[in-house]
């Protein structure tokens, strides 16, 4: 049965195409919610929806910085939608945390998510790991010192550990480190190579003193797209659960930015000066 249930859930996760993966169907089941979920089932789907969103971007969309353009969502549609899929992630854990009105709840479901980033990193997901951890160092939660002061020892010793693996000192140092020891299926966090590719554009010219192509430039750019590709090409064995899809693909449930703080701050008012 396990065999059959890995076998379905690769197939989806090959063949569904992203338009239907990224999109609430009608006929879902009535969708979860956070508290009926149980951690592993969160980071497995959350893998599966980031490994589907990455594995969609075509190579030629790495090329010549178009995700820096004015017309990027022209240019690279599938780096954008990347970019709105991380974005809606995390809006979506910082939003979760702060629906709840008091704070021992608020504290349970930092320690969950916390555990789900956990899971994430275990299976390789570290731009999942960046989603959950991006979204609890927001301003609007990271201020509220009455729920942290509730969050378990453990539960932030661990989180230190999370923003350690995927910090972005010394050019994500620590997380290319784990990326080069990993076998593949894996998330990689998209950013770090953009940043790769931006640098070696910028800083590297097009021809050579002599007017030749310059073939250094060209092999850097292969070599990170090849590494990408490698990435995007190995499916994860996760049976696809359209409940658990349903709640984080639930744009209904993110609060924007300015609500978000303007509820932290009545949550926990500014103590005066």
């Amino acid at each position: 049965m396990e065999g059959s249930q890995a076998a379905a859930g690769a197939l989806w996760h090959t063949e569904r195409p992203l338009r239907v993966v990224l999109a609430l169907q009608p006929d879902c089941p009535k969708p979860e919610c956070f508290e009926t979920l149980s951690a592993m089932e969160l980071a497995e789907q959350i893998t599966l929806l980031d490994h589907v969103v990455f594995r969609s971007i075509p190579y030629e969309e790495f090329l010549g910085q178009g995700w820096m353009k004015v017309d990027k969502n022209e240019r690279t549609p599938y780096i954008m939608k990347t970019s709105q899929h991380f974005n809606d992630m995390s809006n979506l854990v910082a939003s979760q945390i702060m629906s709840y009105a008091d704070v021992p709840s608020r504290a349970s479901a930092i320690e969950k998510w916390v555990a789900v980033a956990d899971i994430c990193r275990c299976l390789h997901n570290y731009n999942g790991v960046l989603e959950i951890t991006s979204a609890l160092n927001r301003s609007a939660i990271y201020r509220l010192k009455k729920t942290w002061a509730k969050v378990s020892k453990q539960t932030k010793a661990l989180m230190d550990k999370l923003q350690k693996t995927v910090s972005s000192e010394g050019r994500f140092k620590n997380l290319r480190e784990m990326l080069k020891n990993c076998n593949p299926p894996a998330v990689p966090y998209l950013g770090m190579y953009l940043t790769d590719l931006a640098f070696i554009e910028e800083g590297t010219p097009n021809f050579t003193e002599e007017g030749l192509v310059n073939f250094s430039k060209m092999r850097m750019i292969s070599h990170i797209i090849r590494e990408i590709r490698q990435f995007q090409q190995t499916s994860y064995r996760i049976e696809h659960q359209q409940k658990v899809t349903h709640y984080l693909l639930d744009k209904s449930l993110i609060i924007d930015e300015d609500t978000l703080y303007e509820l932290s701050l009545k949550i926990e008012p500014r103590l005066p000066a």
